[in-house]
């Protein structure tokens, strides 16, 4: 168990113009006053020029900004049964979205109308992995989020939407058929698999009978991506959040990348560590969910991200946010853009800093390298896409600016 350090950080004191700046141009921060932060908390860890270039609208964008964790929780037709687990799992969703954004929040609101608004018309994301979801044990035999629906959704913008395919393990024979036809068919990006939790049936993803069969048609059909949910445990079963069986099937396919969804949060520090000790380098980490952090408990953030850099390195840490589930993303960018590990923090447990340049490195450049999306040409169909001069007409430039 990691103990906690108690620090006596001296007081950093912000200019009228940065206060004002944190307050009211970056979201993240009045979330933070909402919970009753300081600023002086927040000082410790907010580069201070980021923020105040955030409030002044002129924070460069990085060289592209990949969310590989989004989610549609609502599939046509709805649900006509459920298990309690699964009616459970469904409203905790919802609950959570509901305690960031303070309101109720229906299920069915959770759907493509707020994926699309969320992610491209209210933050500057570029590509966003809609992550299908499976668990039909739970929800009347058909998948809660079928990997068809995502492609669907892909359909109405190609050049920002990737799709993660999804199957259950234990399901055997007729799992492999389904991932068969989503490579074929569906054309999926990657497979994103889920740990026991509203499906109770337990499975590993080192296990020679039922999981391994599926990478191999992976393999076969050049999908090189593995994401699981790992940590969080929440609604699953913890057993099977831990991340030894990952490590294990990393290095069984070391020709596919084993990338571990909220980073196995809170133990990003045994991942860490077997990533650092692993003998090829197809471990990666994934930040979904964990931004609220950066205005909960800014100090375990810090020690988060410090494990992650200095078990991983800048190269293998993807940015995710779990859109919808803690709110829509441009908060938590913007609360990144300017998150810094305090310098006597970083000296005393020697993690790397967290520059600039790792920024945009976990933003979306590594993602960009494991999925092979070609920066250059992404960008020109991104920028010329319905979606993206939309946003842009939803921010006008500030008062008094001059358009070139």
């Amino acid at each position: 168990m990691m103990t906690k350090t108690v620090i006596n950080w001296p007081r950093i004191t912000l200019s009228r113009r940065g206060l004002l700046g944190l307050a009211s141009g970056a979201t993240a921060f009045s979330f933070w006053q909402r919970k009753a932060h300081t600023f002086s908390a927040a000082e410790l860890y907010s580069d201070r020029v980021a923020a105040e270039r955030i409030a002044d609208r002129d924070a460069a964008r990085p060289p592209i900004l990949v969310d590989a964790q989004t989610h549609v929780w609502w599939r046509a037709g709805g649900i006509r049964q459920m298990s309690e687990r699964g009616e459970h799992f469904l409203k905790s969703l919802a609950g959570s979205r509901a305690g960031v954004v303070g309101h109720p929040v229906p299920i069915a609101d959770m759907g493509r109308v707020m994926f699309l608004e969320d992610v491209f018309l209210g933050s500057e994301t570029d590509i966003a992995f809609l992550n299908s979801f499976g668990m039909r044990a739970a929800f009347d035999g058909v998948d809660l989020f079928p990997p068809r629906e995502a492609a669907f959704i892909r359909s109405m913008a190609p050049s920002r939407i990737r799709v993660l395919g999804t199957v259950d393990p234990p399901d055997g024979a007729s799992a492999i058929e389904s991932l068969i036809y989503q490579c074929e068919t569906i054309k999926i990006d990657g497979l994103k698999l889920y740990p026991p939790g509203p499906d109770t049936r337990g499975w590993v993803l080192d296990d020679e009978k039922n999981t391994y069969p599926l990478f191999e048609v992976l393999r076969r059909h050049g999908v090189k991506n593995v994401c699981v949910h790992k940590g969080l445990p929440g609604l699953f079963l913890e057993e099977y959040c831990h991340t030894g069986d990952l490590a294990r099937a990393a290095a069984a396919f070391p020709d596919l990348n084993f990338i571990a969804f909220h980073s196995a949060f809170p133990w990003e520090a045994e991942l860490a560590g077997q990533a650092k000790a692993a003998k090829v380098k197809n471990i990666y980490a994934e930040l979904g969910s964990l931004a609220r952090m950066m205005r909960t408990d800014p100090a375990r953030y810090s020690v988060l991200i410090g494990n992650l850099l200095d078990g991983f390195g800048a190269d293998h840490i993807l940015w995710g946010t779990d859109t919808p589930v803690i709110g829509p993303p441009d908060w938590q960018i913007e609360a990144f853009k300017t998150f810094t590990i305090p310098e006597e923090l970083a000296a005393q447990h020697r993690y790397p800093q967290l520059t600039p340049e790792a920024k945009n490195q976990i933003f979306g450049e590594n993602a960009a390298r494991i999925f092979e999306i070609d920066i250059a040409a992404a960008r020109q169909a991104i920028e010329g896409d319905l979606l993206y001069k939309l946003r842009d007409d939803r921010n006008p430039l500030p008062a008094g600016a001059t358009p070139l």
